[in-house]
Parts: structure tokens; sequence; C-alpha cells
């Protein structure tokens, strides 16, 4: 016999790259098995969680259902992954803090856990490849849509050596289409990352590859 019922308590701790999307695959499932909710949103975009409350306390959701805590991860995530009157909690973010909620459960009350981190993901290009220029337009955009601020952003190209140059030199000529600039303008392709931490996250990368002897390519 399977019995299905709510779980109790869900914690929810959101990340900042797409504050609105992850509250509501979040919220939607866990309330619609009558769960109630502790939501963390990413402290960079507390807002978009914040008006969602609003609108359910105005559709009828019964005070402490649906709760929103801002917060750092040290104060509020933490607090969470190890409170013993949370059933669940999930998590979309940094493998780093996924472990860490992983040590939360086994350090309280050995709540479940659901986790989204990040990923590594590679766009494999074999030599048969049809159309180069079609394949470089999709590389490209995987790799900086959203500004490349996505746990699905293609981050590694694998290529077949006999294709390999004239690939690049595609690549390259689409990368330069992408403009940067104010987002809300159609022509730009590219805003701003999300903070000052985040950009100087994303530099060192390029300073890792300039001292390991790697070759900048464009830019």
């Amino acid at each position: 016999m399977i019995v299905r019922e709510p779980i109790g308590v869900v914690a929810a701790v959101l990340p900042w790259n797409f504050p609105l999307l992850m509250l509501a695959w979040k919220i939607g499932p866990a309330l619609a098995a009558g769960c109630s909710m502790v939501v963390k949103p990413a402290e960079q975009t507390s807002l978009t969680a914040l008006r969602i409350a609003e609108l359910a306390m105005e559709a009828g959701v019964p005070r402490g259902v649906l709760n929103i805590v801002t917060g750092t991860g040290a104060e509020v995530g933490e607090a969470l992954g190890l409170h013993m009157d949370v059933d669940m909690a999930t998590f979309t973010g940094s493998t780093a803090t996924g472990r860490r909620f992983l040590r939360y459960a086994a350090d309280s009350n050995l709540k479940k856990v659901v986790l989204e981190c990040g990923g590594k993901n590679p766009c494999i290009v074999l030599e048969d490849a049809e159309d180069l220029d079609i394949v470089a337009s999709q590389v490209v955009t995987a790799a900086f849509w959203n500004m490349g601020e996505n746990c699905s952003a293609g981050s590694r190209l694998i290529v077949h050596e006999a294709i390999k140059d004239e690939l690049l030199e595609r690549i390259k000529a689409h990368a330069r289409d992408w403009r940067t600039g104010d987002p809300l303008n159609p022509a730009n392709h590219l805003g701003a990352l999300i903070d000052q931490n985040h950009f100087a996250k994303v530099s060192a990368y390029l300073e890792q590859g300039k001292e390991e002897g790697k070759t900048l390519l464009l830019g």
C-alpha cells in the first residue's frame, strides 16, 4: 500500500540566477502536497520572493504556510539545514554548499535533502558535424546565455582535432556579435554579472588560464 502524504515543513534555499523560476519550482510541488514552507531567497535577489509571499496572502494561502526569511547562507541557510523542525531541505546552488546540507541533515534530524548543484557541462563536436556555423552559434549561446550564470551553461568544448581550428574561428566570430550593455536594451546580449564577488570569480579563471600558459582567443 502506498500512502502519499505531506512530509511536513520544507525549507527551500534559492540561488540568485533564476530567482522567480526557482522559487516557483520549489513552492509549487511542496504547497500542492500540503506542506508548509520556509524559503530563503538569495541575498542578492530577495524582492521577487517577498512579492510572491504578498500575492500568496492575497490569494488566501493561510498565515504560516509560506514563509520568507531573508539573509545570508551563514545566518539563515545553515540554521534551516540544522533545524530539528524542518523535515526536508531543498537547495539549488554550488556543490560545496550542497555538501554542507548533507552534513546539516546528518548532524540534526536526518531530514530529507534534495540538491541541484553546479555542473561542468561539455559540448562535444565530432569530425562529421555537418554545419560548423550552427555548432559555433550553439556553443556560444550555451556558454554565454544569461551571462553564463546558470548551472547548465556549456563550460567545456571537446572537439575533434580535424575541425578544431575552423570551429574556433567561427566561435570567435559569433562571440563578437554578443554585445555587452544595458540588459533592457534588446540590441544587447549581455548585461552585468550579479555582483563584484562573482565578477572577481569569473575574472580569476582568465588569470588562471594565463598563469597556466593557455592561449586567450578573444577579449
